[in-house]
């Protein structure tokens, strides 16, 4: 579905402690009601400075304005914060659980080899990221998936590929918990991510379906 301005701080799908002790209330709270509602704040407010009010979401991530650098740079930084955090949050779950056997994990497997292997894969490109970004699994319809990482708010290339996963590596993400141990926050998002979400995007990706 279509998201249109004003754009909408998406409500957590879990309550603040749902994710104890893999995520801290603060932690979660910071993240969601000040990082991301502040993007919700900014991209609203620069829409309208713009005159782009008749803009999707997916437009704004995806198409280029006649604007000044700084400013195109803060509308797409707002517009991408945006979007990255809402499927970010969507897709974790508020009970851990092992991957189940589905379309998607089968796809995963024939890919890396085995989920442990894209486990680690994903892992080491987490911790590549030079700086705050965001590791991303995308499906590109029929052609297969791969990991990604986009720098700062940055999102993929829509027109060619579809989310599944996304992990948010910016330091408020995980520093009040893990510290500089981004393997081990890595694994705590592996282990609260639901798969039955991924699943539907993966689906949606083979069909074509945008996803935002």
């Amino acid at each position: 579905m279509e998201q249109y301005f004003p754009f909408q701080l998406s409500p957590l799908p879990y309550g603040y402690v749902a994710l104890m002790p893999h995520c801290d209330a603060n932690t979660l709270y910071y993240h969601h009601d000040q990082f991301y509602a502040d993007a919700v704040y900014e991209l609203n407010r620069l829409v309208v400075r713009h005159r782009l009010t008749d803009r999707s979401l997916r437009q704004l991530v995806t198409e280029d304005y006649n604007l000044p650098t700084a400013q195109l740079n803060r509308l797409k930084n707002a517009a991408g914060a945006v979007y990255n955090h809402q499927l970010f949050f969507d897709g974790i779950a508020c009970k851990a659980g092992q991957p189940p056997h589905n379309r998607l994990t089968e796809e995963l497997i024939t890919t890396y080899g085995s989920m442990p292997q894209f486990r680690q894969l994903l892992t080491e490109a987490a911790q590549g990221l030079i700086g705050s970004g965001w590791v991303w699994l995308a499906a590109e319809g029929g052609k297969g998936i791969h990991i990604a990482t986009t720098p700062n708010n940055e999102v993929l290339p829509l027109d060619s590929v579809a989310p599944v996963l996304i992990l948010d590596m910016w330091e408020h993400a995980y520093l009040p918990v893990q510290h500089f141990d981004q393997a081990a926050y890595v694994d705590t998002w592996f282990s609260l991510i639901d798969w039955n979400k991924a699943e539907q995007r993966y689906l949606d990706a083979l069909a074509g379906a945008p996803v935002g």
